[in-house]
Order: C-alpha cells, then sequence, then structure tokens
C-alpha cells in the first residue's frame, strides 16, 4: 500500500499527523513555515486524501504501522510527531510500538483517555448518520461544529476547504476509523512513563474534548509543555493559528538540541 505525504525542508525531523476527516494539508502553513529549519513530513493517514486503504481490518495500531513503515521508507531514524486529534492518537500509538524512533511528542486537540461510554455512544450514532446520509452530508455538519462559533464566520472559506476535501473521503474509511477511535485503548499508563516531552495544546471551547478532560491528563505527564487557548474550540491550528505556531516552534527548538 502507499502512503502519500509531503515533504519540505532539511534537518531533524518533524512528523505533523492529521484528524479525522482531513488530509495532510491542514498542517500546509505549518509545514511551510517550519522548513526552514526542520524536515517536516505530512502524511495523509490511510484512506484519507491520497493515501491507500489499510488492505485488511483498521485498528489504530495497524495505522501507527503504516505510518512508521512510511517514516522508515524516509530514512527517518528519530523524530518529534505532532497530532491533531484522531492524528494523536496514531501518535501514541507510534510511541508506544516504536519508542526508538519518538523523542518527544505533540498532542494537539487529543487525549490520552479512552472513549467514555457516553462518547462510544455519539461515535455509532455518527456511524448510522454516515451510513444514512453520506460522507458529504455528514462531513458538512460534522466540520464547522470543530470551530468555536466565534471563528466560524472569519474562517468561512477555511471551514469550506477542509469540508470541500472532507468530502472526498471514502465511507468506508469514515466509518472504520469511527470504530477504530471507538475501541482504542487507555494510553495514560504509557504518557506516565513517557521520558520525552509532550506538547499538550487544548482549547476552552472544544466541544468534542472538554477542557476539563484535558486538563485532567497534565498531572501524569513527566515533562509537560502546555498551551491553553480560552477562545478556542478544537482547531486551534486554524482559530489561533499565530498562536499555536508559536508554541510548536518554540517546542521543537527546545526538546531538540
Amino acid at each position: 500500500m502507499t502512503i502519500h505525504y509531503e515533504v519540505s525542508g532539511k534537518g531533524y525531523p518533524v512528523v505533523f499527523l492529521h484528524g479525522y476527516g482531513e488530509t495532510h494539508k491542514i498542517w500546509n502553513h505549518y509545514r511551510e513555515r517550519l522548513s526552514d529549519k526542520y524536515k517536516v513530513i505530512t502524511p495523509d493517514l490511510p484512506g484519507f486524501g491520497k493515501s491507500d486503504s489499510l488492505p485488511y481490518e483498521l485498528s489504530l495500531d495497524m495505522v501507527a504501522n503504516s505510518i512508521y513503515d512510511c517514516l522508515k521508507r524516509l530514512n527517518v531514524s528519530e523524530c518529534i510527531i505532532m497530532g491533531h486529534s484522531l492524528g494523536g492518537y496514531v501518535t501514541l500509538e507510534i510511541a508506544k510500538r516504536f519508542p526508538n524512533i519518538v523523542s518527544h511528542i505533540g498532542l494537539i486537540h487529543s487525549t490520552a483517555l479512552a472513549d467514555s461510554d457516553e462518547k462510544k455512544e455519539g461515535r455509532e450514532k455518527s456511524i448510522e448518520f454516515i451510513q444514512k446520509h453520506g460522507v458529504a452530508k455528514f462531513i458538512e455538519s460534522f466540520v464547522p461544529m470543530l470551530f468555536d462559533d466565534s471563528h466560524r464566520d472569519k474562517l468561512k472559506d477555511t471551514i469550506q476547504s477542509i469540508v470541500d476535501e472532507g468530502s472526498k473521503i471514502p465511507e468506508k474509511t469514515l466509518t472504520d476509523y469511527m470504530l477504530a477511535m471507538r475501541d482504542r485503548s487507555d494510553s495514560l499508563d504509557f504518557i506516565k512513563e513517557f521520558e520525552g516531552s509532550i506538547l499538550f495544546v487544548y482549547g476552552e471551547k472544544d466541544s468534542s474534548i472538554p477542557v476539563a478532560l484535558s486538563k485532567s491528563q497534565i498531572k501524569y505527564m513527566k515533562h509537560p509543555y502546555l498551551k491553553n487557548l480560552p477562545r478556542t474550540g478544537h482547531m486551534g491550528m486554524f482559530e489561533e493559528e499565530e498562536e499555536v505556531f508559536q508554541a510548536i516552534s518554540k517546542f521543537i527548538e527546545v526538546t531538540h538540541k
């Protein structure tokens, strides 16, 4: 299978993984701006964008394997990995399964906690909606709600671009990943033991991951770098792009000596 990716720059490798219903394009501005100092790699997760779907039953550990294989083909022996939402879950899986390749991680509007019963029920309802109404209608309703309403008007072109890309995603990809997220394991024990630094970016207005849930994990991290975004939902890399860029840039600079 083929994993599509974009790569820019030279130097220490930094990998950015996109979230659910997205493609590598959400990280384009970050790749462009960081590529003067680092080798920045932005893959499409299997089934998203231009990447092939997995040829077997989808699980987050299998997704992690596919991204690891892609990095090995690029001769990456060590890197920092950052993931948005679903991309954060995959980041955690890669760090668990292949600790030698991951020096530090970034969780951008993501969580080390497994789904609650309520969250699992919500995922199952989303699957039913996708199967009944189709991909386009789901993406059109799903994407805008990731942004806090205070940002939706000024970012309407960005939102529409994400919707346009997301509407091309195969139905099976969306439903399979929804199941994989529902069934993923808890990673709290892992972050308690992880010796690297963790950039943890969270939004006070995030309806997908409530702020109390985000804050509850911080005490388990050995070396946390925190970025709290008071006016932001689930898409801080757009809602507060400059703040998030500076947090990421400083994190890489401080942790990569």
